[in-house]
């Protein structure tokens, strides 16, 4: 899967959000990994982070907004994690004890491993600390 990209939380919340403060770097990096030819997985655990935040920072609307636009992407495919999947991100939760990692950021992690994914497009550290490329980058 070289061309996709893992897309996170923070990453959709700045899309989806105008008020956010990734909101305009958010689109304009999309834009241009779309224009590439990359595509875009996430997870069902990032969809509900996602609509939660959305919800507490924007409101009702922006948030069913933004849920409505994820589930009818035709660029973002959402991979709904099973019991193999969940059991590998429990591991990852164990081993990172060291980390400040959400059980949400080691579900994502399971399904980049599964799936070959190298790049996550975010605008937090998480990724990076563990090991994986960041987009935008970021020194």
């Amino acid at each position: 899967m070289d061309s996709a990209v893992f897309v996170d939380t923070s990453a959709l919340v700045g899309k989806f959000l105008e008020e956010d403060e990734h909101h305009h770097p958010a689109t304009s990096v999309m834009r241009g990994l779309l224009r590439e030819g990359r595509h875009f997985i996430s997870t069902d655990y990032v969809f509900d982070e996602v609509v939660t935040r959305i919800r507490g920072l924007g409101g009702h609307s922006n948030a069913v907004k933004a849920g409505d636009g994820i589930l009818e992407s035709e660029v973002i495919a959402l991979i709904d994690l099973d019991r193999p999947l969940r059991q590998v991100a429990w591991k990852l939760f164990k081993k990172y004890k060291d980390q400040r990692l959400s059980f949400t950021d080691c579900t994502s992690f399971a399904v980049m491993e599964k799936f070959g994914i190298s790049e996550a497009f975010t605008f937090d550290e998480d990724f990076k600390r563990v090991g994986y490329l960041t987009i935008p980058r970021r020194p």
